[in-house]
């Protein structure tokens, strides 16, 4: 679904048939107006087919995108939403969960809420007139659409988008272009524009008299109502834990009507990235069909040119490899509708690998006693001697105690990890609020393993984007859905490291349901061999996207030295290779704007 809407609280600012006609130039059909006090919000669909998203009303709110009752695992039906007028916005979202923008309308006094669920896959983007009105979008582009402007880059954006990579952060990479991030409300009156976090992830730790429940039933409940009405389900199926798990789960639920697939894609000759033989158990054990996809032909950098409907909101690594996802999507059913489903999250969720600070988190909670096992473990997990954990943990058990500022910890790595091609004026223009609001409200006594988990889990929202290939069905990303979240965090993070295996809950709930071994893999496949032969099969296109790029001109970046580092990544060196893809990733994303901006 694509959308545009205001809410006035003034003169109208944007006429109704402004909407209708920014939409529709993107929608295969007349798009649908709601008015409603004073919001109007124009709707509508890129695929009939496939576009599964809906609306649902009340007297006080509109609620968008797809959405399930967490009670009873099914779709939110019309007439029950409608039951939640009298409801206030925090015991409505208790009640459901899936891709949503929630809109609660106050009368008196004039106020808007906006919720956005915990992905942030149905966007929220806004920018307010001089006269308090806003205007919103599902997509940047509309909302340049709507007002006829040029784009005017915000380049603090886009150096901090250089150094850390993907963000949840309110700032997008266009001046005066706002963002809703994943799991926050947003509080609109004429004066005032405050986000705060909605949904808070940790609330399921250890409440009282929760039952315990299997990561199966959690999985297959989030999985079931999303897959109902699609002919077509396909799971990305790397022969690894995740996505392995999906495939068991899926066997038992998809009904007699409905076709079950895996697709794997590989490269032969790449030993790293060519876990086929795992695919084809993981299929053989369950029965169904595995798509094979040989990923020579579409290796990362390989030039698209598709053209696409919408450019992208903001810069993410994907856009160096939409050659790859294009040819993966052309190899599931074209014909009828289709769900394509990542078992992308566990990592984050579950914590691969488990944070060496959750030796803390068992010393707060249960003392000394035991933890000489702990640290024998992690030890062993990371090959890293004893006394580099003492040390570690002492400071932050210390830390902890005196209640002082815990630092992400991989916000520090990538800093120290910046390569010397990328200039200190950049450095120091960089946003100073490129995080997500959640950074900010975290209390300083949480354990500081759970900190780590915190900032695993949000990294991981910022990191799932609606891919450019195919905007009318995104990716399903199960493990990042509130369920399967709020089941994950509901561990201590101790006990989600077992006996030398990391995402242990999860690992052994499939292997006792299911009877199966193999998913007691400790390796993992890496793509690094993709991305580096990509860089040599297509090195005239990546010198010239990246030295004749934006960066390059304003000397924010050292010519030679990247030069240097793309040819040393081409010839097998992967030093600096995310620094690199960082930069290549949004000299692509400011190509699309500047190519549709001259058009």
């Amino acid at each position: 679904m694509i959308y545009a809407g205001v809410l006035n609280f003034s003169s109208l600012s944007v006429a109704e048939d402004c909407l209708t006609k920014a939409v529709g130039s993107f929608t295969s059909y007349p798009p649908t107006v709601i008015s409603k006090d004073t919001l109007i919000l124009c709707y509508g669909k890129l695929s009939k087919i496939q576009d599964m998203d809906d609306v649902w009303q009340n007297n006080a709110s509109i609620l968008m995108g797809r959405a399930f009752e967490k009670e009873n695992s099914c779709a939110l039906k019309k007439e029950t939403f409608k039951e939640f007028s009298h409801l206030n916005k925090e015991d409505v979202l208790k009640k459901i969960w899936g891709k949503y923008i929630y809109i609660n309308i106050h009368k008196e006094p004039s106020q808007f809420d906006i919720v956005i669920d915990s992905t942030g896959q149905l966007p929220f983007f806004y920018y307010t007139f001089p006269n308090g009105n806003i205007l919103f979008a599902s997509d940047i582009e509309i909302i340049f659409k709507v007002l006829s402007q040029k784009t005017d880059y915000n380049w603090p954006y886009l150096y901090s988008y250089l150094i850390y990579g993907n963000s949840s952060s309110v700032e997008t990479p266009f001046k005066n272009i706002f963002e809703l991030p994943p799991a926050c409300s947003l509080k609109i009156t004429k004066n005032e524009r405050k986000t705060s976090p909605f949904w808070n992830p940790l609330d399921s730790y250890k409440t009282p008299d929760a039952p315990k429940k299997e990561a199966v039933s959690i999985l297959q409940s989030t999985l079931k109502p999303w897959i109902e009405p699609y002919e077509t389900v396909c799971v990305s199926l790397s022969g690894g834990l995740d996505s392995s798990s999906l495939v068991y789960c899926l066997k038992d639920i998809v009904k007699k009507d409905q076709t079950l697939k895996a697709l794997n894609y590989f490269h032969s000759q790449i030993k790293s990235s060519n876990e086929l033989i795992h695919a084809r158990k993981v299929c053989e054990e369950t029965g169904i069909d595995l798509i094979e996809v040989d990923a020579s032909e579409s290796l990362p950098f390989k030039p698209s040119h598709k053209t696409r409907p919408l450019n992208p909101n903001k810069p993410f690594p994907g856009l160096i490899s939409l050659c790859w996802l294009e040819t993966i999507f052309n190899n599931i059913s074209s014909t009828g509708s289709f769900t394509f489903i990542s078992g992308h999250g566990s990592d984050h969720i579950f914590m691969r690998p488990p944070s060496q600070k959750s030796i803390s988190d068992y010393i707060i909670e249960k003392g000394l006693k035991g933890s000489k096992d702990q640290f024998k473990g992690m030890a062993h997990f990371y090959r890293d001697p004893l006394f580099s954990l003492f040390k570690l943990n002492f400071k932050t058990l210390f830390s902890h105690f005196l209640g002082m500022k815990k630092e992400k910890s991989y916000v520090k790595d990538q800093l120290n990890d910046v390569p010397t091609w990328i200039k200190k004026e950049l450095l120091k223009n960089a946003s100073c609020v490129y995080s997500h609001p959640m950074d900010a409200s975290l209390t300083r006594k949480i354990l500081p393993g759970k900190k780590d988990q915190i900032d695993a889990l949000y990294q991981g929202f910022s990191s799932i984007q609606i891919e450019m290939m195919d905007q009318a069905a995104p990716t399903f990303y199960p493990f990042f859905y509130e369920p399967v979240i709020e089941f994950a965090l509901s561990f201590p993070t101790y006990e989600l490291f077992d006996k030398g295996y990391d995402r242990y809950p999860l690992r052994k709930s499939v292997s006792d349901s299911f009877k199966t071994e193999t998913v007691w893999r400790r390796d993992k496949s890496q793509t690094t061999g993709l991305f580096q032969l990509g860089v040599k099969n297509n090195l005239e296109h990546v010198l010239e996207l990246c030295l004749e790029g934006h960066f390059v001109k304003t000397r924010l970046i050292d010519r030679e030295a990247l030069q240097k580092t793309i040819m040393l990544i081409g010839n097998g060196d992967p030093t600096h290779m995310w620094p690199f893809i960082h930069l290549a990733s949004v000299e692509m994303f400011l190509k699309y704007w500047d190519e549709r901006k001259s058009g």
